[in-house]
């Protein structure tokens, strides 16, 4: 059966390129609707939130089975990939104002350009919207870390990184910024973390924050403790392949100089997170034959 739809309208924001949804999300985006079709905005102000239906136009591509950062392995159907066979994505948004033909919403993970197909005033009723996310947490227990890490959310790191480490210092906020950009590397390669395993030297705050985002832990058998005189990662896959990621010689005055003692202990480690990764630390690329 040949079914023929056509755009009502077209996404306005800063997104020029695919990137991660949880950047995309985290801008406001304009849903500029054809005026032809003004009259069905009506009232529309009344729905907190809208289910966007909208088209993939820059993705021509179908995989059946999805492997990225957030998913290996899995049928596309039980995904949110655009790589699908009519390339159509729906997002819920929250509606944040009405200007004539022209929506305001946060939440859209679709860039500028891209087609809509369709606006629904979103219904949750007969769920629980917590008992949903649990339910997608069940299948995916890092699914919010993940997030964090591809949409730069490192704040959100750091507060749930705090929840294991007992409290918030500059020490595991250095840990979740390692950990951050440790995960970042693997996943620019589009490789799974889980071929990734860790030894450390010094187990100290930096560590617990390391262990938080990556998940790289004993538990399962992905971190090793070794002794050494200074902060050292090795990260690697079982062909040696991977990363060796050291304190730098020279960081003490750069630290030093961003992070005051006056300055109140939570100011200075969310400051952490916004430091350069390469003035802390040094990395090697490791190529599987380095010994």
């Amino acid at each position: 059966m040949k079914i023929e739809v056509k755009a009502i309208g077209t996404v306005l924001n800063n997104i020029k390129a695919e990137t991660s949804p949880g950047v995309i999300k985290e801008q406001v985006s304009i849903i500029e609707l054809d005026p032809v079709y003004m009259q069905g905005l009506k009232d529309i102000k009344t729905c907190e939130y809208l289910d966007i239906v909208f088209y993939f136009h820059l993705n021509q591509e179908i995989h059946l089975i999805i492997n990225s950062p957030l998913v290996q392995d899995k049928g596309v159907f039980g995904t949110r990939a655009p790589s699908r066979p009519n390339h159509i994505g729906i997002t819920t948004v929250k509606l944040l104002s009405v200007d004539e033909n022209r929506l305001r919403v946060t939440g859209l993970d679709a860039i500028d350009g891209t087609p809509v197909l369709d606006i629904k005033c979103c219904d949750t009723s007969i769920f629980d919207k917590e008992s949903v996310h649990k339910s997608i947490q069940g299948e995916n227990p890092r699914i919010d870390i993940d997030r964090s890490i591809l949409s730069v959310n490192r704040d959100d790191l750091l507060y749930k990184a705090g929840q294991l480490h007992g409290h918030i210092c500059p020490g595991i906020a250095m840990g979740v910024l390692c950990g951050a950009e440790i995960m970042k590397m693997i996943y620019l390669n589009k490789e799974d973390p889980y071929d990734y395993s860790m030894t450390a030297e010094q187990p100290n705050c930096v560590l617990d924050g390391i262990m938080f985002v990556t998940g790289f832990t004993p538990g399962k058998r992905k971190l090793i403790l070794e002794s050494g005189e200074r902060m050292r990662y090795k990260i690697v896959t079982k062909e040696g392949k991977g990363w060796l990621i050291e304190s730098s010689d020279h960081n003490r005055e750069y630290i030093n100089r961003l992070l005051p003692d006056e300055m109140p202990k939570l100011e200075r480690a969310l400051r952490v997170l916004n430091m350069d990764f390469k003035k802390i630390f040094d990395v090697t690329e490791l190529s599987g034959t380095d010994k």
